[in-house]
C-alpha cells in the first residue's frame, strides 16, 4: 500500500546568550626578574646585583605599577604592570597582564615555553668594580671586570627569549579560564627540554 508523501516539520528553540570573550584571557605572570649575587657574562665584563639592591625602588607604592615590556622596547605600550615584589635569593615579581593582542600572545608563548626569560631595565645608583691585573675578555672571565650593582633603580622588566641571567624567568602563567591549567616553571622547563630534544633529532 502506497502512502502519500509526508512533509515533516521540526521546530526547536534557539536561545541566545551573552558570551564573555575575555574568559580565556591570560591575567597574570609570576617570575624571577633577576637573581641576587650571581654573575652574568655580558661580553666585556661580569655583572651581578647585590641582595636587596632593588629594594628601594620596589617598595609598596613606588614599585607597584612598574611596566612589563617586551624585549625592553619602551617605545611600545606595556603588556602589563607589577603588582607585587618579593626579595629573597632574587627579585621576584607578580605582573598583571592587559588584554592587548601583544600581551595575550606573549603570555601564550610563555605558557607554551617559548618565551620564558625575564630581564630588568635599570639605572645604577651605586656600584663596585673589581678590575683584574690584566684585562682581556678573550682569555675568559678571570680577565674581565666584575661589576656589582649595590643599589639600582628598577625601571621595567621585560619578557625576552635570551635573558642575561639563566635563573631569571617566568615561574607561573595564570589564566582566567577555568579549563586552562596553570603552568609551573618546572612544567614549562620540561616542555622546553622536550621541544629542544625533538629539534635535535636528525630528519
Amino acid at each position: 500500500m502506497k502512502h502519500a508523501d509526508e512533509l515533516r516539520v521540526y521546530s526547536t528553540t534557539l536561545e541566545v546568550r551573552d558570551v564573555d570573550e575575555r574568559a580565556g584571557r591570560y591575567t597574570q605572570l609570576r617570575g624571577r626578574a633577576v637573581p641576587y649575587d650571581t654573575f652574568a657574562n655580558l661580553g666585556y665584563y661580569l655583572e651581578q646585583h647585590a641582595g636587596g639592591s632593588f629594594a628601594q625602588s620596589t617598595k609598596a607604592g613606588s614599585g607597584r605599577g612598574l611596566p612589563l615590556l617586551l624585549f625592553h622596547d619602551n617605545r611600545s605600550f606595556p603588556i602589563g604592570h607589577a603588582t607585587e615584589w618579593k626579595h629573597g635569593d632574587g627579585l621576584d615579581g607578580v605582573w598583571r597582564l592587559n588584554d592587548s593582542d601583544e600581551a595575550q600572545r606573549a603570555a601564550q608563548m610563555a605558557y607554551d615555553g617559548d618565551l620564558v626569560g625575564l630581564s630588568v631595565g635599570f639605572q645604577s645608583i651605586r656600584s663596585d668594580v673589581e678590575q683584574p691585573k690584566t684585562w682581556n675578555p678573550e682569555l675568559g672571565p678571570e680577565y674581565m671586570d666584575k661589576v656589582t650593582r649595590l643599589e639600582s633603580r628598577l625601571l621595567e622588566v621585560s619578557l625576552t627569549p635570551t635573558p642575561a641571567f639563566v635563573d631569571a624567568g617566568v615561574t607561573l602563567v595564570r589564566s582566567a579560564h577555568p579549563r586552562r591549567p596553570e603552568r609551573s616553571r618546572a612544567e614549562i622547563d620540561g616542555w622546553r627540554k622536550l621541544a629542544d630534544g625533538l629539534r635535535s633529532v636528525p630528519q
